[in-house]
């Protein structure tokens, strides 16, 4: 906390991921809707240098694939 501080931003944390699936544009949009402040993110590349937005190193908790 930042003393003097007087105003707090709302962040959506992978959007709005308590109401749709975790960095999606669903959750990404429902944030845009609730008018938060900000949304983080994760960005990766992938080992084939492709743009991924996911949180874990691996897929197995938010897909039915695998890899890392």
């Amino acid at each position: 906390m930042i003393r003097g501080a007087t105003v707090v931003k709302i962040i959506a944390h992978r959007g709005f991921s308590g109401i749709a699936p975790e960095n999606t544009m669903a959750a990404f949009e429902r944030a845009i809707a609730i008018k938060a402040d900000g949304i983080e993110c994760d960005v990766h590349l992938s080992k084939d240098g492709k743009i991924v937005i996911c949180h874990d190193t691996t897929l197995m908790r938010t897909t039915n694939g695998s890899g890392s």
